[in-house]
């Protein structure tokens, strides 16, 4: 083999390398990007035999560096983490609604029975009784309020809920022609590494929204599907994930010619919108509601056992009704005079029913998911139920953050670019070079003094 060839050869192998570098430092801030490694090895000679030096040196071609088992668990804590941090939005706003002072149901049951016991000392008072009806009417608008944001709840996570199925459907359908091309690209013997990494991050952008489950097939492509066995993507044939209107929390999934009906708890920001909706906004939703109902029903009750101002029997202070559209609390049009604070219709100073609204505060009621409890013991609890899921919530949120950014610290050592690696690897693939030309400078002038021998 002769020497010029042999140059030749590490010529052509220096230059790949320093391409490659080039390649890494280039996109070092790419997102996704996995380093790219050049593999070579020294060529046979053709005829082997006694003193026969080979044929210089071969690429054999160029590694991406990536661990599939690493990259499986950057998707699986993306998937955790997202769920976590959507959940914990969601409670944080809940709870600040109904623990606030301004708007919660314990700050305002307080100032109702406070005025109720205040009233007592001069059950004729007008001014007494005004701030009893404004209470009360203060009372309805906290529900009210409530029962607004909690509507509003549903119809937004609902409206995210779509969103997020455009989005699923849209990264199938990215991910099923990034298998094509790569599939197509392997069978013509290139690994498509670029097209590798622009895959992985369509589906770390998935794993934020769904869990899913990955096998790497022999042709090069992804077979995703969810972790119950659904498939999402196929080779080059995307699922088609659709919102299910007709059952509340179910999606429908067509792929390839074929529907299957499944629910919304998925993992991801999906799952955390479901398991919201569904394990703490309908409970508050439900407890309000019997909270609410038992106030409007036992203080109604014991109105009509007494008299008012005008020794007419007592008359309904609420009215609830938990389908109304405009609130489920509305105060009567009775006005001061109407409320039946005595049990003698000719005594007004008589202060005994008033009494008996008073003690509603300390009577036990069934609420749904509370127990059997008072309406402030209710209200605490609501509170401190929304607390504690928020806490709990918030220690699995900065563990999943703890944990994605340990596996990215894995994956990142193994993949990502360092800087310090690649220039080295350029001075190194520069020299190899600039020996290369020498040799084939040698063997040029070898030659050329071998030919004027003859």
């Amino acid at each position: 083999m002769s020497v010029q060839l042999i140059g030749g050869s590490a010529l052509n192998t220096a230059r790949k390398g320093m391409s490659t570098t080039a390649m890494n430092i280039a996109n070092a801030a790419t997102p996704g990007y996995s380093r790219q490694r050049l593999e070579q090895a020294a060529l046979a000679p053709a005829n082997p035999q006694r003193l026969a030096s080979g044929q210089g040196v071969e690429t054999v071609g160029i590694r991406r560096m990536a661990d599939q088992f690493l990259q499986q668990q950057v998707w699986y804590g993306t998937t955790r983490q997202h769920y976590a941090q959507q959940l914990q939005l969601g409670l944080n706003a809940l709870e600040k609604t109904v623990s606030s002072e301004q708007s919660g149901i314990a700050s305002g049951l307080d100032n109702l029975f406070q005025s109720l016991s205040a009233a007592t000392e001069k059950p004729d008072n007008q001014a007494l009784r005004q701030n009893v009806l404004s209470n009360a009417k203060g009372m309805a608008l906290r529900f009210n309020t409530l029962q607004h944001y909690l509507q509003k709840q549903h119809s937004d996570i609902r409206l995210q809920q779509q969103s997020i199925m455009t989005q699923a459907n849209s990264l199938l359908a990215q991910l099923a022609g990034l298998n094509e091309k790569i599939t197509a690209g392997q069978a013509l013997g290139h690994l498509s590494p670029e097209l590798r990494d622009r895959r992985d991050e369509r589906v770390s952008d998935l794993s934020e929204l769904i869990a899913i489950r990955i096998n790497e097939q022999p042709d090069g492509s992804l077979q995703i599907s969810l972790p119950e066995g659904h498939p999402l993507v196929s080779g080059s044939y995307p699922a088609q994930l659709v919102l299910d209107h007709e059952a509340a929390g179910g999606i429908t999934i067509r792929f390839s010619g074929s529907e299957w009906k499944t629910g919304l708890a998925k993992g991801g920001e999906l799952g955390a919108l479901q398991d919201f909706l569904t394990q703490t906004l309908q409970p508050v939703e439900q407890a309000s509601s019997a909270m609410a109902e038992a106030l409007a029903t036992h203080i109604n009750l014991q109105l009509a056992s007494g008299f008012d101002l005008r020794g007419q029997p007592g008359a309904a202070l609420f009215d609830f009704n938990a389908q109304r559209s405009t609130g489920m609390m509305q105060v009567t049009d009775l006005g001061w005079e109407g409320l039946a604070f005595s049990q003698d219709a000719r005594a007004n100073g008589d202060n005994r029913n008033l009494l008996q609204l008073s003690n509603i505060k300390h009577q036990r009621f069934p609420f749904a998911h509370l127990g059997v409890t008072t309406l402030d013991n209710a209200s605490v609890s609501l509170s401190g139920e929304l607390g504690i899921q928020s806490q709990q919530n918030q220690h699995e949120l900065d563990s999943a953050r703890l944990l994605l950014h340990e596996v990215k610290t894995q994956r990142d050592s193994y993949s990502a670019v360092d800087y310090d690696e690649e220039y080295i690897d350029l001075t190194r693939y520069t020299q190899a070079y600039q020996a290369g030309m020498q040799v084939v400078s040698t063997g040029d002038r070898l030659f050329g003094d071998l030919l004027a021998l003859f």
